[in-house]
């Protein structure tokens, strides 16, 4: 094991703390650790954390128009729109 001395905001460590559950700061972090190691193998879960890691701008709005207006989507067709999408953003 080895010693790591960071520098983290107290309120964050905090409401982290209470809203897990775990019993100190030292299980949070592992917790913490391990989860997005776990999110980082799963393919599906990168393309999700790429898309809510892109700026604003390249979001659409609920007042932008979809190209798939009142039409529901084919599972294949979702397929397609994601890897496209995932495309663009590489």
């Amino acid at each position: 094991m080895q010693v790591n001395h960071i520098e983290i905001d107290n309120s964050i460590i905090e409401n982290a703390v209470k809203l897990s559950g775990v019993k100190d700061k030292k299980e949070l972090i592992e917790k913490a650790l391990l989860f997005f190691a776990q999110q980082q193998k799963n393919p599906a879960q990168k393309v999700i954390n790429e898309f809510y890691n892109l700026p604003d701008s390249e979001l659409e709005t609920l007042e932008t128009s979809s190209v798939y207006q009142g039409n529901a989507l084919s599972l294949e067709d979702m397929e397609q729109a994601i890897d496209y999408e995932a495309g663009l953003h590489k």
